[in-house]
């Protein structure tokens, strides 16, 4: 299929992705001509701030509206072709949500060596 090349390519989207309203819709768009593994698409985010399943139906219902238009299973993204471009609607989980556990844990890394720093100070020199 002539798409294939376009929907294989490297998906965004990560097993065990946080819950709730932490989706995104990213339109990635290609020229037919491009070859996607040497040719970054253009990105465009079509919404923010969803549910999975919003997020699922906005990415639907944004390829259906070319003439030509599917879903790739493998993938999990709906694509659409309209001559000259090719538009891969991808459902991806919102990036700054991934970073807040790694942000949290260097905040409790902080505090644990202040608080030891503290207690070090503390301690009489003999």
């Amino acid at each position: 299929m002539l798409h294939d090349r376009f929907l294989s390519s490297r998906s965004r989207t990560r097993n065990g992705s946080p819950l709730g309203r932490v989706f995104s819709v990213i339109r990635q768009t290609w020229l037919v001509t491009d070859d996607p593994k040497k040719t970054k698409p253009r990105e465009q985010a079509l919404a923010t701030h969803r549910t999975a399943s919003d997020a699922a139906d906005l990415a639907r219902d944004a390829a259906s509206a070319f003439r030509s238009h599917g879903f790739h299973k493998p993938s999990g993204a709906w694509w659409a072709a309209d001559g000259e471009l090719f538009h891969r609607f991808q459902v991806a989980g919102d990036r700054r949500v991934r970073a807040t556990p790694v942000l949290l844990g260097l905040g409790v890394a902080a505090l644990a060596l202040t608080a030891l720093g503290a207690a070090l100070r503390k301690t009489p020199q003999g």
